[in-house]
């Protein structure tokens, strides 16, 4: 065991802990966000993961650190509470939700979820939405999820998010604020096929195509980058990253 792991320890008999816990090196985590704010690109927000993060005191931490209100949450009782918490924290979703699930979620949890932007996949799950908007009578930010080179789902291609948004039309309460991409898959690219670099590059470029179909009004979220990949971007087309 290292020096400062058997400290860890001593502190832990100190207090008289002796079960499994979490322990947080303040000092440590206030060195990482210090990392973040010098290798993040120029004129990208962060937006911080709720999920990897789900202790309150702990996000307001990083939050005020970092200087934002940006969450990315993925499951709605999470979701309320950090809207109860954070009064200004400003949401979007990391993966769509079943229709059934938004509707229950905004017909039954007391929070304010105008402050939430919903995922949208599929031409079907837009229609839903659309749909949920109109029975609600309810206004619904919502982003698309588009494909960079995960294949885990979204928007394949630009032809298909153009489509999605002529579909939109038809839905006079969504308001489309931007997109989200996941580029998980380039730190794991091998070097025999161009190493992460010219993935990462591929994924910038072919977000860019999505975002070339968005109106000035709907590119407020240009969401891209997860904690592997989110230092890594620079002049993208991406307006804030994931972590």
């Amino acid at each position: 065991m290292s020096a400062y792991f058997s400290t860890l320890s001593d502190a832990l008999k100190q207090a008289g802990i002796f079960q499994p816990c979490l322990v947080l090196d303040r000092d440590r985590l206030d060195g990482n966000i210090a990392l973040v704010k010098e290798r993040l690109g120029p004129g990208l927000a962060v937006r911080l993961v709720d999920k990897s993060l789900a202790c309150l005191p702990l996000l307001a931490h990083i939050a005020k650190a970092l200087g934002t209100n940006h969450v990315m949450t993925f499951h709605p009782p999470i979701s309320e509470a950090v809207l109860r918490t954070f009064p200004d924290a400003d949401l979007l979703y990391g993966k769509p939700i079943p229709v059934d699930a938004a509707r229950t979620t905004l017909t039954t949890a007391d929070a304010d979820w105008s402050r939430v932007c919903w995922l949208i996949d599929t031409q079907e799950r837009l229609a839903e939405y659309g749909a949920l908007a109109t029975d609600l009578g309810t206004e619904l930010r919502i982003a698309f999820e588009i494909d960079v080179g995960l294949h885990r789902g979204g928007f394949a291609d630009p032809e298909a998010l153009s489509r999605a948004l002529n579909a939109l039309l038809a839905h006079k309460r969504l308001r489309c604020e931007g997109v989200m991409a996941y580029e998980a898959h380039a730190p794991l690219i091998p070097a025999l096929f161009g190493g992460p670099a010219k993935a990462l590059a591929k994924a910038s470029a072919r977000a860019a195509a999505f975002v070339a179909c968005l109106g000035p009004n709907q590119r407020r979220i240009l969401n891209i980058g997860g904690s592997k990949t989110a230092l890594l971007h620079h002049g993208g087309a991406a307006n804030e990253v994931s972590m």
